[in-house]
């Protein structure tokens, strides 16, 4: 895949993150892996998901430093690489603060299974012990696909670029709906009905699906058609 092909993926995700209304402020990064180096391409700092354009992706390496200079980057951006070091499997990570993700933070655990979609997450949930940089990617586990930062937001982390968004799109949703059923009559999913669940939402590809329904709604709100290859 070449630099162009990955800062317009990258580009494609952070518009189509705006459309979920995660990011609408400044903060919160996209990454995606340059394949067989220690180097990834992520957005800068002084816009938000929906103004950013190719101008806007950087490649940056392991050690922090931005290959192309003059822009300035966020201070937090150093768990990419300690994730991307940890997690050869992982090529691409989202990171919002989300209003839902964000309030799911000041609990410090992650979400509860209201719905089918939350089940994705039980058990492959990270909780970092604070919100200290250096401690985020060492939280991250061999199966984990997001971590909550306490009192900061959360991240969700994939071999593909377009499913780290989807799942990060899911994640804010079952974030909303344990902070606002915590303390309600509702009954979570039990443990033996998860796994089935699971699994029938593999077979029905859902984070592709909502990949694909992301990239239309950001093609809309930025009057372009979905990027090729993506």
């Amino acid at each position: 895949m070449s630099s162009d092909e990955i800062r317009s993926q990258v580009l494609e995700a952070c518009h189509a993150l705006a459309a979920y209304e995660l990011g609408p402020g400044i903060g919160g990064h996209v990454s995606m892996r340059v394949p067989g180096e220690e180097r990834y391409w992520v957005n800068v700092l002084d816009r938000c998901f929906e103004e950013m354009t190719s101008d806007d992706i950087v490649l940056m390496d392991f050690d922090g430093t931005v290959i192309e200079a003059g822009r300035t980057i966020s201070p937090g951006i150093g768990f990419h690489p300690g994730i991307y070091r940890i997690r050869p499997d992982v090529g691409a990570i989202v990171h919002t603060h989300g209003y839902w993700v964000t309030a799911q933070s000041a609990f410090a655990r992650p979400p509860q299974a209201w719905h089918n979609l939350s089940t994705y997450f039980q058990g492959r949930t990270a909780v970092a012990p604070d919100d200290d940089i250096e401690s985020i990617a060492p939280a991250l586990g061999s199966d984990d696909i997001a971590i909550v930062i306490p009192w900061h937001g959360a991240i969700t982390v994939d071999a593909e670029l377009g499913i780290a968004a989807a799942l990060h799109v899911t994640f804010d949703y079952a974030c909303k709906l344990d902070v606002t059923l915590s303390d309600s009559s509702a009954t979570p999913m039990p443990d033996d009905h998860l796994q089935h669940i699971r699994q029938l939402l593999g077979t029905a590809n859902y984070l592709e699906l909502t990949w694909d329904l992301m990239r239309r709604k950001a093609a809309r709100a930025h009057g372009s058609r979905p990027s090729i290859g993506a």
